[in-house]
């Protein structure tokens, strides 16, 4: 793949939206830069209120220092705030106390944008109070960089909200509960066939009969067998702590995540509620993995609604809710989307 080039502000802000896979709303967005190279992509939800004072500069801040060869930063603010002329700057003394956190530790804040509704323009400039000269949005459709990402195959969703639209389908509830019964008589020997035939699916990329989705649905309602699919995911020969927190200094073999990925959405086709919570956390767990927060956050509470005591779900959302990130996410040899 040629390296991607940006030469103008409307490549940047269609390159961040690239990056994520989803166009941001009410954000912050960061990309870190080692030299001139692009290095990993944060977003974080804007505060609420404009009084936040230093702590969420401080956690933006330390997030994006994460990455050691960073050693610059460019910002943009996505948000439905007013920003023409007339109204004051959204957010100016968050952004003030961001850079000057980053200044801090090193790392000069090249650039700041704020991208509205239709149009984007330079947040910082001379003047404290005004922007740069506004853009229309269509300028980032036209922008280098975005037909160059297109025509390799990226696209940018409108959100980060999963579409489920597989979701009960095709329920057979009746299907699994036999199949549950079938495991129950040899569990051993039964989850064994089951994870030999999940195996073959992934490694093969193989199209999945109604009765295998059936048969791998069943399995993974029982802790062990999902906890051991989990592990074996990522492809990669490491201790199940480290490849759940993604912490190895190995890629884990997206291709191989991305095919499990696809399995578990075409198991939604057939779960009933009372069978959906293991897919769905797993398909959450994914998502955090490539350091997708958001849409991680959504599966856990769909996987939540409809098993409000699922265990993993409800772990994965506190660590969801405390902000931390995937070990994979944060470096650039490991990132999902470096590697692809």
């Amino acid at each position: 793949m040629e390296p991607i080039r940006i030469s103008s502000p409307a490549d940047v802000i269609s390159y961040m939206g690239h990056s994520l896979g989803y166009w941001p709303q009410e954000s912050l967005v960061c990309v870190a830069l080692d030299g001139k190279a692009l290095g990993p992509t944060l977003r974080v939800n804007l505060p609420g209120t404009e009084d936040v004072g230093d702590s969420y500069a401080e956690r933006v801040a330390h997030a994006v220092g994460i990455d050691r060869d960073a050693t610059a930063v460019l910002v943009a603010l996505f948000t439905h705030k007013p920003w023409n002329k007339g109204n004051a700057k959204p957010f100016a003394a968050m952004i003030q106390g961001l850079k000057n956190r980053l200044l801090a530790a090193g790392l000069l804040v090249h650039d700041v944008w704020i991208v509205g509704p239709e149009s984007f323009a330079q947040y910082d400039g001379a003047n404290p109070t005004t922007y740069g000269k506004g853009t229309p949005l269509s300028a980032i459709e036209s922008s280098t960089v975005n037909a160059e990402l297109v025509y390799q195959g990226s696209a940018v969703a409108h959100s980060d909200t999963p579409a489920i639209p597989e979701l009960f389908a095709a329920v057979d509830h009746d299907a699994v509960e036999s199949a549950l019964r079938d495991i129950a008589t040899n569990p051993d020997q039964n989850l064994h066939a089951a994870y030999r035939l999940w195996t073959d699916l992934i490694d093969n990329e193989a199209e999945p009969t109604h009765d295998q989705l059936v048969e791998v649905l069943a399995a993974l309602q029982y802790v062990g067998f999902r906890d051991q699919i989990l592990a074996d995911i990522p492809g990669i020969n490491e201790p199940m702590a480290t490849t759940l927190f993604g912490t190895t200094a190995e890629a884990p073999q997206w291709d191989r995540i991305d095919n499990s990925e696809k399995l578990l959405r075409k198991l939604l086709t057939i779960a009933a509620p009372t069978h959906a919570a293991p897919p769905l956390t797993l398909l959450g767990h994914i998502c955090w993995w490539k350091g997708r927060g958001t849409a991680a956050a959504n599966y856990m509470h769909v996987a939540l609604t409809f098993d409000p005591d699922y265990h993993l779900a409800r772990l994965l959302d506190q660590m969801l809710g405390a902000g931390i990130v995937s070990g994979w996410a944060q470096h650039k040899n490991t990132a999902y989307r470096n590697n692809h």
